[in-house]
């Protein structure tokens, strides 16, 4: 399933590609997942979210690795078929539509106590609404990422971090 999605994205996944790939008869595929939706839904499911992820130290040098790693991630054909994907059917498939509200869910929560780790070391970070400045650092790397195909550099990372917390102090 997964490997179908990656090649050729969401529509590859009926009932009868999925029995050919895995070698064995429709019945199974139907049994375990009895509407296409269902073969997408699990096809999201296990694939790897391409957005941030835990990790330590100071608050601007994770972000920017995050965004590079983000970016890799996102050149990669599973990963922009997974957030395709996501955004072009949440909105008719509720079972989608959670697991975009668990994916803005973690990544505002990894946000938010990456941010709080920032200011209990002393690090200069102002207060800001933690769902803009997701879009406000997400949106580049997307845009970047997969519209215009281009590498998610240091450099761009470091601008996009920049814009969104203000300048490094001095």
């Amino acid at each position: 399933m997964r490997s179908l999605f990656e090649e050729e994205g969401p529509a590859a996944l009926t009932h009868q590609r999925v029995a050919q790939r895995a070698e064995v008869g429709r019945a199974t595929i139907y049994r375990h997942w009895p509407r296409q939706v269902d073969l997408i839904t699990e096809a999201l499911k296990i694939t790897e979210q391409p957005l941030l992820r835990a990790g330590e130290g100071p608050l601007r040098e994770w972000l920017s690795r995050e965004l590079i790693r983000s970016g890799a991630d996102l050149a990669q054909p599973v990963a922009r078929q997974f957030l395709t994907t996501v955004i072009a059917t949440a909105d008719q498939n509720p079972a989608v539509a959670e697991l975009r509200d668990d994916l803005l869910r973690r990544i505002s929560s990894l946000l938010r106590g990456a941010i709080d780790r920032a200011i209990a070391a002393g690090e200069t970070v102002a207060e800001r609404d933690n769902d803009e400045l997701l879009a406000q650092i997400l949106g580049p790397l997307i845009f970047r990422a997969t519209i215009q195909r281009a590498p998610v550099d240091r450099a761009f990372a470091d601008r996009i971090v920049d814009a969104a917390l203000g300048p490094p102090a001095s």
